[in-house]
């Protein structure tokens, strides 16, 4: 009896579809490049749907309900014209994080990173909520004191398949000739995961990120007030900026204009009107005259006392064209921009960060020379 040789496409497409959905990343990068079958298979809607069941992770904070700190992981996943969320699904850090200073960076490929900072401690943790691991970095250099700023950022260079954390350090600098005007002086430093065990130092430079293209984004503003895009190359390692959006207001710029993307393309949430809230969007990356008005929201008077001039944050664009973003830190909200409506989500009830998210079960025990702790 002759066995015929069988591989992986000979498996039906659905069976194929699940297994893809469970490779880590990296492992799914480079099986793209096999073969033309497997990357028509990625591209499959059905692989999308499978890919996304975990749209956002949202990180409570504060609990308007208890009054007092609290330290949730929450998932929130959509479907049609609608949300699911279920409690059993949420995680409570606290249990094992006895600390009330946690700050979401973002996630990327279902790793969560997270800061926590007090007095002169300043620790990153990057978690994996599925599997329940997480890992802390090494104390960075320069210890986070007042009035000084540390921004993060967390991304994954897909050329050398690495996942970076990117730590921005800024030393005030006081200029006396001036009367006391003060400045930001800057410098990077670049953790990769699995890799050497220790923070780098990168290129000087000059607080918001996104990841995008392999690079992770900030709105900054120089000693005058000006906004511009900077943005970090996570394999070369450089910094590089290219003017912002239009109708950039001075006067109300620290509080009401925050970066985020859409669909594939960098966006500028804009909310420095009384009237009416903007999102431009830049269709071709790094032209500034490819900028576009791409939603204008009204502001009614029903809705003044939820969307006045504070930051808007873009955190996902659905299926159907619906947009989900988040106010300041205190509620999420759902706007159609073909129905022209406005849903507020009632999720949780106090303060929260949120951030894009994919579910993944790859283990952080893949990165060598990491302590994996499990909770």
């Amino acid at each position: 009896m002759s066995e015929e040789a069988t591989s992986l496409m000979d498996l039906p497409s659905p069976i194929l579809l699940q297994i893809l959905c469970t490779l880590p990343p990296t492992t799914l990068l480079y099986v793209k490049t096999l073969s033309k079958s497997f990357l028509n298979l990625t591209l499959d809607s059905e692989f999308t749907k499978l890919s996304r069941s975990a749209s956002i992770i949202i990180h409570q904070f504060y609990s308007s309900r208890t009054a007092s700190r609290t330290n949730t992981l929450k998932l929130l996943k959509f479907v049609v014209d609608n949300f699911d969320h279920d409690p059993n699904d949420d995680l409570d850090l606290q249990l094992y994080f006895p600390i009330d200073t946690f700050l979401l960076v973002g996630s990327v490929h279902g790793f969560v990173c997270f800061n926590y900072f007090f007095g002169d401690v300043d620790s990153i943790y990057i978690l994996n909520p599925t599997t329940r691991e997480y890992i802390i970095l090494p104390e960075p250099q320069r210890v986070r004191k007042w009035p000084n700023l540390v921004t993060y950022g967390f991304g994954f260079d897909p050329v050398r398949f690495e996942y970076k954390v990117v730590r921005i350090y800024q030393e005030e600098i006081r200029d006396d000739d001036t009367n006391g005007f003060c400045y930001y002086k800057s410098e990077a430093q670049v953790y990769t995961l699995g890799k050497l065990g220790y923070w780098r130092n990168s290129v000087e430079h000059i607080m918001l990120w996104v990841n995008l293209y392999a690079k992770i984004h900030w709105l900054v503003y120089d000693a005058k007030g000006n906004e511009s895009i900077c943005s970090f190359d996570l394999e070369n390692e450089l910094f590089e900026s290219f003017p912002t959006a239009p109708k950039y207001n001075k006067k109300r710029y620290w509080y009401s204009r925050s970066l985020g993307v859409f669909g594939r393309c960098l966006c500028v949430c804009d909310n420095y009107a009384d009237t009416h809230f903007e999102v431009w969007v830049m269709k071709e990356y790094g032209t500034t005259s490819s900028w576009v008005k791409e939603i204008v929201i009204n502001i009614s008077p029903e809705c003044n006392d939820w969307l006045g001039n504070e930051m808007i944050y873009m955190l996902k664009v659905l299926e159907d064209g619906e947009v989900l973003f988040m106010w300041r830190d205190d509620f999420l909200f759902l706007h159609h921009p073909v129905k022209k409506t406005l849903k507020k989500l009632d999720v949780c009830t106090g303060n929260i960060l949120a951030s894009s998210h994919v579910s993944s079960s790859f283990s952080l025990k893949n990165f060598e020379g990491e302590v994996v702790n499990v909770f």
